[in-house]
């Protein structure tokens, strides 16, 4: 298959109109120094949504509606070596303050040698266009983006 800049260019910019029109409220940069593997980060992201939803929501944060739960999307970067994941998360229940100690604790269950950063979203055109920035690199995966949604279970009535 070939490489194709343009089309590329196209997909990441695509990726920044749906974040801005997403409007997340926080920025979070997640690191992992440990396990440099797609599959190894995408299962630490999941716990790590999950932790949060059962601290801010209670024990049947499964049975909240998505847009009451840690919304967002990650884009994981550096696979194989320095792998980190940038999210853009809508966080409906939980102040910055709050947010932060809570990620804080979780992370460090998760991921103990992780590192994160929490940040407040100012500008989200910028956010996104920055962690979208290796979409347009020979050998990006789409399996490098994960969506929260993709780690809660479905809600049956």
């Amino acid at each position: 298959m070939e490489y194709d800049y343009g089309h590329k260019k196209l997909l990441r910019q695509a990726w920044v109109e749906f974040v801005e029109a997403f409007e997340p409220n926080f920025y979070i940069t997640l690191t992992d120094p440990t396990e440099p593997h797609l599959a190894t980060m995408r299962e630490k992201l999941g716990k790590l949504c999950g932790r949060i939803d059962r601290a801010l929501l209670g024990k049947k944060f499964a049975r909240h509606l998505p847009h009451d739960r840690t919304d967002g999307l990650f884009f994981i970067e550096h696979i194989g070596s320095n792998i980190h994941a940038h999210g853009l998360l809508r966080v409906p229940k939980a102040s910055f303050d709050e947010l932060g100690a809570l990620t804080k604790m979780q992370w460090h269950r998760v991921c103990r040698d992780g590192k994160f950063d929490l940040q407040e979203v100012y500008d989200c055109a910028g956010v996104a266009s920055y962690c979208t920035k290796e979409m347009t690199r020979f050998g990006f995966n789409p399996d490098q983006v994960a969506f929260t949604r993709d780690f809660m279970k479905e809600i049956s009535d």
